[in-house]
């Protein structure tokens, strides 16, 4: 019975790890920040770990919007504080917002692009990815099938995805990003 048992348990935590891609490569996605400069994730982030926000729906941009500002306040702004032991809490990494647009926002690419551009602060646009291209591929690589939730993708310094959390913003999701960071 304790075989079967340890069985199970080693089958679930491979399908958990092994979904939504972890241990694998994050897939090549080319597109442009908003500040016009061409790159292509994950060659960007090489050489220091990288975090690769994505949301595939309409129904994940709320989702997606409340990882804002605490993400960007934690992983962007570099602060100079130090905790209880005097340790620096600052993270050196690469970090991108990347939101995807339905087909029809993809038919009025630019207006949707502009629009998104006009109503986000201007220090925050090189942290913003856009790209409409090759969506299915990037859901089909990485195992997704809820489209209705934001991923949160933490890649080593090499481009592998190392952990993933997905859904709204909350502490507990935002200690065990930092913990695959530290």
């Amino acid at each position: 019975m304790k075989k079967i048992i340890a069985i199970a348990l080693v089958a679930a935590f491979t399908k958990l790890n092994a979904q939504y891609g972890v241990g694998k490569m994050f897939p090549n996605v080319k597109g442009e920040t908003f500040t016009d400069k061409n790159i292509t994730i994950p060659d960007i982030g090489k050489g220091k770990p990288c975090i690769i926000a994505m949301c595939f729906s309409k129904d994940a941009e709320g989702g997606l919007q409340s990882w804002l500002n605490p993400a960007y306040n934690e992983f962007v702004v570099k602060k100079d504080t130090t905790n209880s032991f005097g340790a620096t809490t600052s993270f050196d990494i690469n970090f991108y917002f990347m939101p995807r647009f339905n087909l029809l926002n993809q038919v009025l690419e630019k207006s949707s692009k502009e629009k998104m551009k006009k109503e986000t602060d201007p220090s925050f646009w090189p942290h913003l990815f856009f790209s409409t291209d090759g969506i299915k591929d990037v859901k089909k690589e990485l195992g997704i099938e809820d489209k209705s939730q934001p991923y949160f993708f933490v890649l080593d310094k090499d481009g592998k995805i190392v952990h993933v959390e997905k859904g709204n913003y909350n502490e507990k999701k935002m200690s065990a990003i930092e913990d695959f960071l530290e």
